[in-house]
């Protein structure tokens, strides 16, 4: 059986569909979002993060990298990504955690039975949602739905759209909700800033419109990106591209947040967007007009937080 490699489970989740979820983090993406949440979840391989607040300095990460990719001296630990396997020998000498391995590999089975002790909180609405990273990347996630639906769990995936057909599709008679990105409609924009073209996202976006249209249900996610994604010329576009293919419940314009700096600090990652503002209420006022305006679907909002208001 494929296993499947997560970063996380996190429970109690009530952004990432209906009610209260569970909701756990693949590894590995299709894409490379210049403004990623999640930088840890794009490479699937495992990585070594050092947190600063846990050293002691005391020295027992010295000697045990077999690559020599960690050295320490008295700003801290440093990690040369460019000989790090992930083998994460330096995790496990370390005694106060302050080197974490980021990446866990498990059977779906054994994941299922760990997903559904939750089962007492989901109630009418809630469930388990996959997400990522990318979750449709990785094989054994269509299985792992499958023992959930055979558990009676309601199902979510988050999903950039950025996998082949044959993958959705195979995931589609598992799943109750797709959470699906629409970014950027223009394809050289979304080149520049996400590392690939939409064709295959917009492709597969009618896929799961027809879906959509059967027995599942769609919601459209686009991030508000300062400089990037936020003109309303592309929430038009997105808008007009959605109402065309119909099938959507619901369309939710998700603020910017920068509250990943440090997940970049410690991947050792210049972040482009570290400095970039919150978006302000008069903005998401105004491309939420215009999200509107396009009659894209009966439910349209935003979420996330805002500036605030002097």
């Amino acid at each position: 059986m494929t296993k499947i490699r997560y970063l996380d489970i996190q429970r109690m989740s009530s952004e990432d569909g209906p009610g209260l979820r569970t909701t756990i983090f693949l590894k590995g993406c299709s894409l490379a979002c210049a403004w990623c949440h999640n930088p840890e979840s794009i490479a699937k391989k495992f990585q070594v993060h050092w947190l600063s607040a846990r050293c002691i300095n005391c020295g027992s990460c010295d000697d045990v990298c077999p690559n020599g990719a960690l050295t320490r001296d008295e700003s801290g630990v440093h990690i040369d990504r460019r000989l790090c396997t992930g083998c994460c020998a330096c995790v496990s000498a370390c005694p106060t955690l302050a080197l974490e391995c980021k990446g866990i590999d498990a059977e779906p089975e054994d994941l299922c039975r760990e997903l559904v002790k939750d089962r007492a909180y989901f109630g009418r609405d809630g469930g388990v949602t996959l997400s990522g990273g990318e979750a449709l990347l990785q094989d054994g996630a269509v299985e792992l739905l499958r023992l959930l639906k055979q558990e009676g769990i309601q199902t979510a995936v988050d999903t950039c759209g950025m996998v082949f057909t044959e993958q959705l599709q195979a995931a589609l008679p598992y799943t109750d909700i797709l959470l699906y990105d629409l970014k950027i409609m223009n394809d050289a924009e979304h080149l520049r800033w996400t590392g690939r073209g939409n064709a295959m996202i917009l492709r597969n976006l009618g896929v799961a419109a027809l879906w959509a249209k059967g027995s599942g249900r769609l919601w459209i996610r686009t991030p508000i990106i300062p400089g990037a994604t936020d003109s309303v010329e592309n929430i038009r576009a997105i808008g007009n591209r959605i109402n065309a293919i119909g099938g959507a419940e619901r369309w939710e314009l998700c603020a910017f947040n920068n509250l990943c700096t440090d997940k970049y600090k410690r991947l050792d990652i210049d972040w482009a967007f570290q400095d970039a503002p919150l978006i302000s209420k008069q903005q998401m006022d105004e491309l939420l007009a215009v999200a509107k305006s396009t009659n894209a679907c009966d439910d349209i909002r935003a979420s996330g937080a805002l500036a605030a208001e002097d």
